[in-house]
């Protein structure tokens, strides 16, 4: 059932989402992510360092020297910052704050590296990150309450794993896999796959709403977004326009989808049609949504930025 109040509230000429700052970060800024103490953290590939953006600022407070080609960043409210780095198969760790305290080798076979390999999230109560190694066909797991954090002998083969996601409810993680049109689906218990759900072409970026139990994809081959019910196992797909890349969630349960084009496409989680587009910097790509400031955060890969919309329109 949609709630009339938020539909008036969205239609609001005064309180629709708009992009109220542009923020200068490194080069090639691809993965974001935010933490609980109104930090935004941007790998930007190009530049092997992270930004951290001050949310209450909107300006950079710091800069982290990462591995080679940092290409995703997740965060721990207690033990700290974890960079994929998919150029050198490496995690760069840092504590909450913002010191590094390991540089964790997940590996890769040797030769140039190649973009889209290697993705990280975070299992708070677990303990642990999930590492998508798509050279490698396998999601490893650190364990981030030792010190340093380290590597585990567990892991699990996944053919072309990219984008992952945890689902904080059942501990499930979930894994996209570009090459094979589907979504492995991994228990954190027992160290395996448990199966596979089809969605769209070449899904890349993932996201879950643990409210409403549902698990969003963007389809970058396509125009869709598939969304798995979590409740049904039931898939369907919502009409985005061409190549979806990332995706966010906010706490009402609207999604946030990027696209080449320049433009954020918002979905409306009660009619689960596009409601909105926002335009932000050149090839937006990964994004995060930042509860505090009620912003949503995106990493624009073609022009260095960082846009941040006010998802109530801003002042």
């Amino acid at each position: 059932m949609i709630n009339e109040s938020r539909v008036a509230m969205k239609t609001s000429n005064t309180e629709k989402p708009r992009v109220v700052a542009t923020i200068p970060v490194g080069a090639n800024p691809v993965g974001v992510a935010v933490d609980v103490h109104d930090h935004v953290f941007v790998a930007n590939s190009g530049a092997s360092t992270v930004s951290v953006i001050n949310s209450v600022t909107n300006t950079v407070s710091a800069t982290l020297n990462v591995g080679f080609h940092p290409e995703s960043v997740a965060t721990d409210p207690q033990f700290g910052v974890y960079v994929a780095n998919g150029g050198n198969g490496t995690v760069s760790a840092f504590d909450r704050f913002h010191a590094l305290v390991a540089t964790v080798v997940v590996g890769g076979p040797p030769g140039p590296p190649a973009p889209d390999t290697l993705r990280v999230a975070v299992d708070h109560l677990m303990s642990r990150a999930y590492v998508a190694n798509r050279r490698l066909d396998r999601v490893s797991i650190i364990g981030i309450s030792s010190d340093p954090p380290a590597l585990s002998v567990d892991f699990t083969e996944v053919e072309g794993p990219l984008g992952v996601a945890v689902d904080p409810v059942s501990h499930r993680v979930f894994v996209t896999q570009p090459d094979h049109d589907k979504v492995s689906v991994i228990d954190a218990t027992a160290h395996g796959a448990i199966g596979s759900i089809p969605v769209g072409q070449h899904p890349t970026g993932i996201a879950i709403d643990p409210q409403k139990r549902r698990v969003y994809v963007a389809n970058s081959g396509f125009k869709t977004v598939s969304v798995i019910d979590l409740t049904t196992g039931g898939v369907v797909n919502i009409d985005v326009g061409a190549s979806p890349t990332g995706v966010a969630v906010d706490s009402h349960g609207d999604v946030y989808v990027t696209h080449p084009d320049g433009l954020v496409r918002v979905i409306d989680s009660g009619s689960a049609s596009v409601t909105a587009r926002i335009p932000v910097g050149s090839q937006p790509q990964g994004l995060a949504f930042e509860p505090h400031s009620n912003r949503v955060y995106v990493a624009n890969g073609g022009d260095g930025t960082v846009s941040a919309i006010d998802l109530a329109g801003g002042q």
